[in-house]
């Protein structure tokens, strides 16, 4: 834990029978031993971990997720509020309870108390109805969906953005069999910062889509695609046959971007693609995407509209760009 404040506070948490959750820029920092009771977790399981995303494992937890959900979105607000949660075996009720942390009126995260009051709701007569609570959740799982898929999307092209596809990415080189082959493209807009600036950011934002959606059409579902930000997109192109293939589809992405077509502006764009070529034998994402970069800038430094595969420039008229 960084902050002191908290620090002070450890000893005490550590033996009170509430359950408490320290979130730290969006990750679980601190969890007390009651908490771990409470959710019958270990602490593995949560330390360090993205908190939105750590409790979406029972569709029974539906309607926990919500407040969740409502603790990001809205974490200037106190929230207190009883919820069911099922850890794999049982339903429980428990009250939640969130705050933000403050230190000298500077924020410094979100405080989670949880209270395990399954037995007091009993003796009040208010016993869990399994069956009611998955109705309920079929009203509330699209949030879940609705989380997932916008803390993984670039919001203006619908493609992967920068965190997601690093994080796939990553995975997929991790278990990428020694005798397979696979290519890191990374694409750069030529110019395109000079007709954002010329005509305006929607005329740029047009741009960005109709690339995006070109290069869904060069590229196979089963393949990911990217945006980074800016006019940089990143392509993972799986099942790699041989390094023609790579090419045609290079030369296909710097024809897509040439035919961009614009009457009403005076303006051409073209793309600079660098390539890594790699086996399953390589396993360190961030060295291979510093050779698909280091192949973008031998594109920039000759000219740019074209490509260059592991450092060596490629001319794309030599081939089909199917």
């Amino acid at each position: 834990m960084q902050d002191k404040t908290f620090l002070i506070y450890r000893e005490i948490l550590h033996d009170i029978s509430a359950g408490v959750i320290y979130i730290h820029h969006g990750k679980i920092s601190y969890v007390n031993p009651a908490t771990l009771e409470i959710l019958d977790k270990k602490e593995s399981e949560l330390l360090n971990k993205i908190f939105a995303e750590s409790f979406f494992e029972h569709i029974e937890n539906d309607d926990f997720n919500q407040t969740i959900l409502e603790v990001i979105y809205d974490s200037n607000h106190k929230h207190e509020k009883i919820v069911q949660y099922f850890d794999g075996e049982e339903i429980k009720n428990l009250h939640i309870r969130t705050s933000l942390l403050k230190f000298n009126s500077n924020p410094l995260g979100i405080i989670i108390l949880i209270d395990d009051v399954t037995e007091l709701m009993k003796l009040r007569g208010i016993a869990l109805d399994l069956e009611k609570i998955k109705e309920i959740n079929c009203q509330l799982s699209t949030s879940r969906d609705f989380y997932k898929h916008n803390s993984e999307t670039d919001n203006l092209t619908g493609l992967l953005n920068k965190i997601a596809f690093e994080k796939i990415c990553s995975e997929y080189i991790e278990t990428l069999a020694e005798n397979k082959t696979a290519a890191l493209f990374v694409i750069d807009l030529d110019r395109f910062k000079e007709a954002n600036d010329t005509h305006g950011h929607q005329f740029g934002d047009l741009i960005l889509k109709k690339f995006s959606e070109q290069l869904q059409k060069i590229f196979e579902s089963e393949n990911l695609i990217g945006r980074f930000g800016g006019d940089e997109f990143v392509i993972l192109l799986k099942n790699v046959r041989d390094e023609k293939f790579v090419t045609e589809k290079a030369a296909a992405i710097v024809k897509a971007a040439t035919d961009l077509n614009f009457p009403d502006k005076e303006f051409k764009i073209s793309a600079s693609v660098g390539i890594a070529i790699f086996s399953g034998a390589e396993k360190n994402y961030s060295e291979i995407f510093s050779t698909a970069d280091k192949s973008l800038y031998v594109v920039k430094t000759q000219g740019r509209n074209g490509f260059s595969i592991n450092e060596q420039e490629k001319n794309p008229a030599e081939y089909s760009g199917k």
